[in-house]
C-alpha cells in the first residue's frame, strides 16, 4: 500500500506533532487554544495530504452497502429528546432532519491509512495537550472508536448540540455543493440556553450563524456542547465522507449496545457485530 507510513498520510512538514517539543508544536498549541475559546473551532488546514484523502474516501465509500443508514428526525437536545414538558415550538420541541450513512469501526480496515492517523501517539497527545486534559485515550468501542459519516444528495445533519465537548474530524471528500457545516459558536453557557438566539438559528435569522465549506484534507476540532450546528443538505452526485475519531478522559470507553440498537431501528441487519 503506499499510504502504510504517515510521512506518506499526514504533511509532517507542516504538523511535525512527531516532534512535541519543537516550537512548531507549541505555536499550534497556542494557535489552537486561542481559536477554540474563541470560536468553538479549530482547523488544520490540509493536515492530511490530498492523495491520501483521496485514498481513504474511495476505501469507505465501497463501504456504504454495508454501512448503517440513519435517516430520521431528532430534536437538538438529545439528553432531552423525550422531556415533553416543553411548549409547542419551543426550541426544544423542534425537531431536524438527520440522514447518511455510517461506516463503524469494524468496519474499516486494521491497516487503512484512516486508522493509521487515528492511531497515531503524537497526534493523540498533541490532542490532549490541545484541550489542556491531564489523561487522554482512544475508545475502545468495537464499533464507534473509529468512524465515518457519508452523506449523498439530500443527506444532512440537522441543527443539534453535541453531548460531548469535542468532535475530532477529517473531511475526506467534499460534495459538488451543499455539505456546509453552519455553527453558532458558543450560543448557549452553563448559566443561559439563549433559547432566542437558537430559535432564531432555526428559522435562517440568526446574524452569530458562520458558513464554512471545509477543504478536503483538514483535520478540524470543534466543541459542539455550545455551540449549535449542522451540515446543510448535500447537492450532486458527490458524497460528503468525513471521518471521525474519538477519545475519552477515561480508558475503556466503549459506547455499548444502545447505540448499536438504534441504528438496527433504521436499517436491520446492516450493522453485523464481530
Amino acid at each position: 500500500m503506499r499510504f502504510n507510513t504517515i510521512e506518506a498520510i499526514v504533511d509532517l512538514d507542516r504538523y511535525p506533532l512527531h516532534r512535541p517539543d519543537g516550537v512548531a508544536v507549541a505555536d499550534l498549541l497556542r494557535e489552537g487554544q486561542a481559536t477554540l475559546q474563541r470560536d468553538a473551532l479549530y482547523t488544520l488546514p490540509g493536515f492530511v495530504r490530498p492523495e491520501a484523502a483521496r485514498y481513504m474516501a474511495e476505501e469507505l465509500e465501497v463501504r456504504v452497502p454495508i454501512a448503517s443508514r440513519l435517516d430520521t428526525e431528532g430534536g437538538s437536545y438529545s439528553y432531552a429528546d423525550k422531556d415533553t414538558a416543553w411548549p409547542a415550538g419551543h426550541p426544544r420541541t423542534v425537531r431536524h432532519r438527520f440522514s447518511y450513512h455510517q461506516v463503524l469501526n469494524h468496519q474499516i480496515a486494521n491497516d487503512s491509512p484512516l486508522r493509521r492517523v487515528y492511531c497515531w501517539e503524537p497526534l493523540r497527545e498533541f490532542l490532549r495537550q490541545l484541550m489542556g486534559y491531564a489523561t487522554f485515550h482512544r475508545s475502545e468501542c468495537p464499533h464507534l472508536a473509529l468512524t465515518a459519516k457519508v452523506a449523498g444528495e439530500g443527506d444532512t445533519d440537522g441543527w443539534h448540540f453535541d453531548g460531548n465537548d469535542v468532535v475530532f474530524s477529517v473531511l475526506l471528500r467534499a460534495p459538488e455543493d451543499g455539505g456546509l457545516f453552519e455553527y453558532a459558536p458558543n450560543i448557549r453557557s452553563e448559566s443561559d440556553e439563549n433559547y432566542e438566539g437558537v430559535a432564531a438559528a432555526f428559522a435562517g435569522a440568526s446574524d452569530v450563524v458562520r458558513r464554512v465549506k471545509l477543504a478536503v484534507g483538514d483535520l478540524n476540532v470543534f466543541q459542539g456542547n455550545r455551540t449549535l450546528h449542522r451540515v446543510s443538505p448535500v447537492k450532486g452526485a458527490t458524497r460528503r465522507i468525513v471521518g471521525l475519531f474519538s477519545y475519552d478522559c477515561q480508558p475503556g470507553t466503549n459506547f455499548g449496545e444502545p447505540y448499536i440498537a438504534k441504528l438496527r431501528q433504521h436499517t436491520p441487519g446492516a450493522v453485523q457485530l464481530v
